[in-house]
This record gives structure tokens, C-alpha cells and sequence, in this order.
């Protein structure tokens, strides 16, 4: 029996979208993380994390590398994302969340490409997150008329974490309102 597949992490699909927009060196990348106006702000890497995530997104089939000339005669690896790389990053960036946990951090990374995509692929993502958090506000508004004790501690925890998937919503229509036109 082999060994099941691991998918990707949100930061390996980071670095997918982002050779995406063609062949780069792990260095360049890095570079890109700390730099990237949004992004930076929500993700941040070492640069042994980078390679380490390259080298795996490698072995995984996502990314081609090669050795390149560098400076003082020293090669480096540049790395060109191939067809399974695209799919898989097109597929995660145009798929909700699935917990509210992963909007802080996830969705913001999935919606900072999307808004690169343009405008049909924004509106379809926040969509998609938007009927995500539709599901999970009636499960737990289900739960919460299904609990009777008035002073059980499920019910409290519901009750934030409702609020939480309300503010969600809000922020959800705001993404619509600052960023469609």
C-alpha cells in the first residue's frame, strides 16, 4: 500500500500562484512574501521554509526546477510551475474555506488572487464563501433552537461562534462593495 498523498498547504499554493506569473528562483520568492502589498501582511515564511516548500511542491509534481546560471559561476534553481501546479492552484483558489477558522488567513490568500484573476473570478469566490458561511450559520442557528438549557456552555460557544460567521458575512459584503464593481 503506498503512502496517501498529501495536499498541499495554504503557503505552498501561495507560492504556486505566485510562479504562476512565470519561471523565478526560491530567493525571488521569498522576496515576492515580504513584499507584496496584502499579502505580507497576513503570511510570512523564513526563507529555509521557502525552500523547503519548493522542494516539495517539486516532488509533489507542481513545479519543474532546474539549475540556471547564477552569480560567480554559482547555479541557482529556478522553478517553472507546470500544468498539475496550475490546476491544483486554480482549483484551491476558486474553492471556499471549509471551517471560518481558515477565512483570517486562507480565504484572504485565495481572494488576494482572485482579485488578480479580475473581476468574474473575485465575484465568484466571494460567492461561493459567502453561501459557505450561509451553511454554517444555519447549523449552528439549528443547534442553538435545539438547545434547551439556558445555561449550558455549548449553547455560549455557539453563540460566538455564530456571532463570528455574522461578522464574516458583513466583512463578505464589503469584499463585494470595495472590490466589484
Amino acid at each position: 500500500m503506498s503512502p496517501r498523498r498529501q495536499d498541499p498547504l495554504s503557503t505552498e499554493y501561495i507560492l504556486l500562484g505566485l510562479a504562476a506569473k512565470g519561471p523565478v528562483h526560491g530567493y525571488d520568492l521569498h522576496k515576492q512574501l515580504g513584499t507584496l502589498d496584502g499579502l505580507s501582511a497576513i503570511w510570512r515564511v523564513k526563507q529555509s521554509q521557502v525552500y523547503a516548500l519548493l522542494d516539495k511542491l517539486e516532488n509533489m509534481g507542481y513545479l519543474h526546477g532546474e539549475a540556471v546560471p547564477g552569480t560567480a559561476a554559482v547555479l541557482r534553481k529556478q522553478y517553472h510551475l507546470n500544468d498539475a501546479g496550475q490546476r491544483a492552484f486554480d482549483a484551491w483558489m476558486n474553492s471556499p474555506v471549509q471551517h471560518p477558522r481558515q477565512v483570517r488567513q486562507e480565504f484572504l490568500a485565495r481572494l488576494y488572487f482572485a482579485q488578480q484573476s479580475g473581476v468574474q473570478v473575485t465575484r465568484q469566490l466571494i460567492d461561493a464563501q459567502y453561501a459557505a458561511c450561509q451553511s454554517w450559520q444555519k447549523s449552528i442557528q439549528d443547534a442553538l433552537e435545539h438547545n434547551d438549557e439556558p445555561q449550558n456552555f455549548q449553547r455560549v460557544v455557539d453563540a460566538y461562534r455564530l456571532s463570528q460567521i455574522n461578522a464574516i458575512l458583513d466583512w463578505l459584503d464589503q469584499c463585494r462593495t470595495t472590490l466589484l464593481p
